[in-house]
């Protein structure tokens, strides 16, 4: 698979080098590049005749806009991490040091901050200061009674959320931002 150090020098010979750059198959090689070259990802170039051999070598590079556009992920996977890191920290979870776990960590509380429903629970909340349950899911019209309460529940877990019990009959929650 690529990285962005190594993607700047991305430069195939022929189909071999290319299917292990790419970590493609060899027999997918002609019709990646094709599509490839088509979308604007890949450029062929021909290099000088060889005057031995009387064969025109063409080398395969990926476009300057890939390797724009891998930077900028690269940037926003730094950016996501960061935001995991400050998450788990706020909610005292220590991440785990297996990088491949790591990841899915990064990812669940990604889903969990930007998954559906999350962005506008937590503006809703924000906007009124506290929330109850039922005020909630009545502001946010067609989320079932079980997703608002899965998503909250992993929000609480995250310590993006408090959750209070009301001492009223029969007894309420009230939810909050935290101030971490």
């Amino acid at each position: 698979m690529l990285t962005v150090e190594s993607a700047e020098e991305v430069i195939a010979k022929n189909d071999t080098e290319f299917s292990r750059l790419l970590s493609i198959p060899k027999a997918r090689v002609a019709s990646a590049l094709a599509a490839g070259e088509q979308r604007g990802v890949f450029i062929r170039r021909a290099l000088p005749m060889d005057s031995r051999t009387g064969e025109t070598e063409i080398l395969w590079q990926l476009s300057p806009v890939f390797m724009e556009l891998q930077g900028k992920f690269a940037r926003f996977a730094e950016a996501s991490s960061r935001l995991s890191r400050e998450v788990a920290e706020t909610a005292s979870i220590r991440p785990p040091k297996d990088p491949r776990r790591n990841v899915d960590f990064n990812l669940r509380i990604a889903k969990t901050i930007f998954g559906k429903w999350s962005v506008d629970i937590l503006a809703l909340i924000y906007s009124k200061r506290a929330a109850g349950f039922q005020e909630i899911h009545r502001a946010l019209g067609r989320i079932s009674d079980r997703v608002l309460s899965l998503k909250l529940g992993q929000m609480e877990e995250l310590g993006l959320l408090h959750r209070e019990v009301l001492g009223t009959k029969p007894p309420r929650v009230q939810y909050s931002l935290t101030t971490r």
